[in-house]
């Protein structure tokens, strides 16, 4: 009886060579070492020698195979010398070879998925291969006889709970493994007949808005989402490749009154993209159905596919206005463009109250930050403790005839007047985002008002101002 030929196709780096290494070791022992294993990862098995051909090795052995076992593990590495070694084994003028793929995990080569597959990470599916390889007479077809008929199913289970847990030792994580690529961002694939493509860039340059926008309206269809895309819309899912025209009708007719310039500017995007241009991304964003985030939509991929004559434009929903990234400088007030006091400018002796009260009033402010004279944040003073200061001095002695010659010193001069207007601001570096100066806010008590400086010192220029007006508004 001629010896039986089991090879181990696999790859060589990473898990894959234990992996395989743990099942050459159990058709060793569990066959008393009467079939032939060819694993060319480890020299304690048959392999390639050193000194001759490889492929022709490889060939001669590949010939004489009766079973090849793929230890497939994930598509993300490149397979092409196994499928060779598959090839070689299968074809059709060689002595017959079964072929099983281990799979260890979610993806499966597409040459075999309609081949026998043990998914190493189920026992069940273990057992049965143990069951066939050891008592199944055709296993190893120039046998003609199986390895242990008479083995009892007791002692193949016992066999095959022994390789499981020898295969789940070696095997990554299940989260690990079943984490998919995914993308980060709401998108949807819009695809165009390559046709009407050509024919958006073939227009004249007072036709291309209007024509890009015709043929997007058409011919549009989304041929591919991701699941978090319809909530976008309102939508718990689209239909089979929708008109993208239909999705923009589905939403106007929940947003009546709602801006539709996100669509006008996903066909600009588009008409650009098809020229090799860089798309002009717009501020359109649409307002996510629970009313909670704006997505702005980025033409961020094409992809033309020549076989089906279409061309596809992924489009990804950024939420640029998350607090968390926007920066504090796209929302601060800059120095130039606020009204403040500098001392060295103006002199607290001198600056009478009443007229920095009527200043309030003519620019109708509430508040007005005063600087030193190097720029650095000193005081917010507010116009109703400016007020309340004067109140509060008419009801002293004398105190009404004394108005007129208060001054800012005069308000300074008052201790817990001077602590609020020196301890009701914080100062952030202009790195920083809407959300850390939300929440350095926070930590102060009665904190109002936010000033930026290069590196959020007090002791640096100021270089932009924020008011809890704002942060509420933005973050």
């Amino acid at each position: 009886m001629s010896e039986p030929t089991l090879f181990i196709s696999h790859k060589h780096s990473g898990r894959d060579p234990r992996i395989a290494k743990v099942l050459a070791s159990f058709c060793e022992e569990r066959t008393n070492a009467a079939i032939k294993i060819h694993l060319s990862s480890n020299p304690a098995f048959e392999g390639p020698r050193f000194g001759k051909d490889l492929n022709a090795q490889l060939r001669r052995a590949l010939w004489d195979t009766d079973v090849l076992i793929l230890i497939y593990t994930a598509s993300d590495q490149d397979w092409s010398y196994c499928m060779w070694e598959c090839g070689v084994a299968n074809d059709s003028q060689s002595p017959e070879t079964k072929i099983i793929v281990f799979q260890c995990g979610s993806d499966c080569p597409a040459p075999f998925k309609d081949v026998l597959r043990v998914n190493v990470r189920s026992l069940e599916d273990i057992k049965a291969f143990t069951n066939q390889f050891l008592r199944d007479a055709d296993f190893f077809p120039s046998r003609n006889e199986a390895i242990a008929p008479k083995l009892s199913d007791a002692l193949v289970d016992s066999a095959a709970s022994q390789l499981f847990e020898n295969i789940r030792r070696e095997l990554p994580e299940p989260a690990d493994v079943e984490a998919q690529a995914r993308p980060t961002w709401p998108y949807l694939r819009i695809e165009l007949p390559k046709s009407e493509v050509n024919r958006m860039i073939q227009a004249t340059e007072a036709e291309r808005v209007a024509v890009s926008h015709q043929i997007v309206k058409e011919f549009g269809i989304i041929a591919e989402t991701d699941s978090r895309a319809p909530s976008l819309f309102g939508l718990s899912g689209f239909t089979t490749r929708m008109k993208f025209d239909e999705l923009l009708t589905i939403w106007q007719g929940k947003n009546p009154n709602a801006d539709a310039s996100w669509f006008d500017s996903c066909c600009e995007q588009i008409m650009m993209g098809a020229g090799l241009g860089f798309p002009v991304i717009r501020w359109t964003p649409i307002r996510d159905a629970g009313g909670d985030s704006d997505y702005t939509p980025v033409l961020s991929r094409i992809k033309p596919m020549p076989f089906s004559g279409t061309v596809q434009f992924d489009i990804y929903f950024y939420n640029l206005s998350d607090p968390r990234a926007v920066p504090v400088t796209a929302k601060m007030i800059a120095l130039e463009d606020f009204f403040y006091k500098k001392l060295g400018q103006v002199d607290p002796q001198t600056l009478k109250l009443l007229d920095l009260e009527e200043e309030f009033a003519t620019r109708k402010l509430n508040r007005m930050p005063i600087l030193s004279s190097e720029g650095h944040p000193m005081y917010i003073v507010h116009r109703s403790m400016v007020a309340q200061f004067i109140v509060d001095q008419v009801k002293e002695p004398g105190g009404a005839a004394n108005i007129p010659n208060l001054t800012l010193a005069s308000l300074l001069a008052n201790e817990e007047m001077k602590e609020m207007f020196q301890n009701t601001f914080v100062v952030v570096k202009r790195q920083a985002t809407l959300a850390e100066a939300k929440s350095a806010m926070i930590t102060r008590p009665g904190c109002g008002d936010v000033f930026v400086t290069a590196n959020g010192n007090r002791n640096e220029p100021v270089q932009g101002w924020l008011t809890n007006v704002d942060i509420a508004r933005n973050a």
